[in-house]
């Protein structure tokens, strides 16, 4: 079975090959406007979350060092819904398919994923989602929703 940190470590050097840089316990994808923050959460049992916050930078000065700080936070597989399933079972190391999942998402984030990340990562980026409510399964504070919402 695979533990939390191989589970961590895996994750987060596919992040490293689209330019993600590891401060803390949080991978950090720095933009123009927007500061991309990814981090794994253990939860109940042997499940464990991939998280991912976004920190807009006209709305604030320190840097985050958690993600729970950020302006916009969501699990991976709120803003992925696509891969959802798999997503769940890679991070349930007590799964019978476990380690196939966890090797697919590792396929998927680097060919796919990350490149969403980057996509979202980014003012227009994330307005677009907004408008199109693909960020409604997750937290928005109130000033990121005004931000969003007069920003096309």
């Amino acid at each position: 079975m695979m533990t939390g940190q191989e589970f961590r470590t895996g994750l987060f050097a596919a992040l490293q090959q689209h330019g993600f840089t590891r401060r803390g316990s949080l991978m950090r994808l720095p933009g123009d406007a927007v500061l991309t923050l990814i981090g794994v959460q253990k939860g109940f049992g042997e499940q464990w979350f991939v998280n991912v916050g976004f920190w807009l930078k006209q709305l604030g000065r320190d840097e985050p060092d958690l993600i729970e700080q950020s302006h916009l936070y969501f699990r991976l597989e709120r803003l992925f819904p696509q891969y959802r399933e798999f997503i769940l079972e890679a991070g349930d190391l007590a799964a019978k398919g476990q380690l196939s999942a966890y090797h697919k998402i590792l396929t998927v984030l680097v060919d796919e994923i990350a490149g969403g990340l980057r996509q979202l990562g980014t003012a227009e980026g994330l307005a677009d989602a907004y408008h199109a409510g693909r960020l409604t399964a997750g937290f928005v504070t109130k000033a990121a929703k005004e931000l969003l919402a007069r920003t096309t």
